[in-house]
């Protein structure tokens, strides 16, 4: 599996752009991507602080999700809302 927890930093006023897209990306992702596990984001306790929990069936579901037009198209937009890269931890099964 490929699992990851991303935390998300967005510049001020971004907010709403931001979780407008995300939204978005979520709803496609699941009606179009039959590898996920899991993808979802949360708002943090934190002002203009995210976080997306992900988890895909393997490599290729992964590859297949960076890869798809839904995830390309909106990309650029959700780029332009980070006040700094976001932070990637990945997980592995136990």
């Amino acid at each position: 599996m490929a699992t990851s927890v991303v935390k998300i930093f967005i510049k001020p006023g971004q907010e709403a752009v931001f979780e407008a897209i995300i939204r978005r990306l979520v709803e496609e992702s699941h009606a179009n991507e039959l590898g996920i596990r899991f993808y979802q984001a949360f708002r943090g306790a934190d002002a203009g602080e995210y976080w997306m929990l992900e988890s895909f069936a393997d490599q290729d579901a992964l590859k297949a999700h960076t890869g798809s037009d839904h995830f390309k198209a909106m990309r650029a937009a959700l780029s332009a809302c980070f006040d700094r890269p976001p932070e990637i931890q990945r997980l592995f099964d136990l």
